[in-house]
């Protein structure tokens, strides 16, 4: 059965997006041919996909361009960890959240992918 997200071609969570980037999230795009510059902004430690035009730089308005190579966010949105609950949760913002069920396996790798940008951020800020 296909995601929602493929069901309804919806791209609703590309558009003013703040989707954190880890390192390999990076090395992944770049590898598809991107440079690096096209594509992240650092703010205050966080690396995030860049917008233009009120949506990700990687949404052509209809698809996403790095769907093979998307953000590990980005595959598993619309779950999303809520620091405040300490619990993955589901996007208020996703406008299909109601067809989707959160598992242990997804709240694992929400809270694995925090702990990971946090990681990262920490390092970064301590070499600057």
């Amino acid at each position: 059965m296909k995601s929602p997200c493929v069901r309804y071609e919806c791209i609703q969570c590309c558009i003013e997006t703040e989707m954190p980037l880890s390192k390999e999230d990076i090395e992944h795009i770049r590898r598809s041919g991107f440079d690096h510059g096209c594509f992240v902004v650092n703010r205050d430690g966080w690396l995030q996909l860049k917008t233009y035009d009120g949506r990700c730089v990687f949404n052509d308005g209809q698809k996403c361009l790095i769907y093979e190579n998307r953000p590990e966010g980005c595959r598993i949105y619309p779950v999303v960890y809520d620091e405040d609950k300490d619990s993955a949760t589901l996007d208020e913002d996703c406008l299909h959240r109601d067809e989707f069920e959160i598992s242990k396996i997804d709240h694992e790798m929400a809270s694995s992918l925090l702990t990971k940008l946090k990681d990262e951020r920490r390092q970064r800020k301590s070499r600057s």
